[in-house]
């Protein structure tokens, strides 16, 4: 009988735990950036949720200055409810140059809100004509 002698290397099929564990830190911190990138865009979707209903809020009541007699000059603020939130404005009348023009200053904010209000709205009315000249 022949006696075989076999050399074989055998090479390393299987991860060091060193680079399990890198494998697992590259992995853990791209994880992180993702999880902070989707929080910071869910942040921003609401900012500007609650920056555009302001701005429709404002420029409802800017529609119905314009719409109404001619505004009085002097402060004013109420509440309007829209997008199932209760919403506040300020709404400041001044004189301009023009003695036929005014200037509308509104200022919106959230109910439960203090501070800086969420949109400031600058809008300006003309005094209609009393004549009525039909074509």
């Amino acid at each position: 009988m022949k006696i075989i002698k076999c050399n074989y290397s055998y090479k390393q099929k299987a991860f060091t735990l060193l680079e399990v564990i890198v494998a697992l830190a590259v992995l853990t911190l791209g994880i992180g950036t993702v999880m902070k990138v989707t929080g910071s865009q869910a942040s921003q979707l609401t900012y500007l949720k609650n920056k555009t209903i302001a701005l429709w809020i404002a420029n409802n009541k800017a529609n119905e200055i314009q719409l109404d007699k001619w505004p009085e000059t002097g402060t004013s603020s109420g509440q309007e409810f829209m997008a199932n939130q209760e919403w506040g404005w300020k709404l400041k009348v001044s004189n301009t140059a023009d003695k036929d023009l005014r200037r509308m200053d509104i200022e919106v904010n959230r109910i439960e809100e203090d501070g800086e209000p969420v949109v400031r709205f600058i809008a300006f009315t003309g005094k209609r004509s009393t004549n009525k000249t039909m074509p």
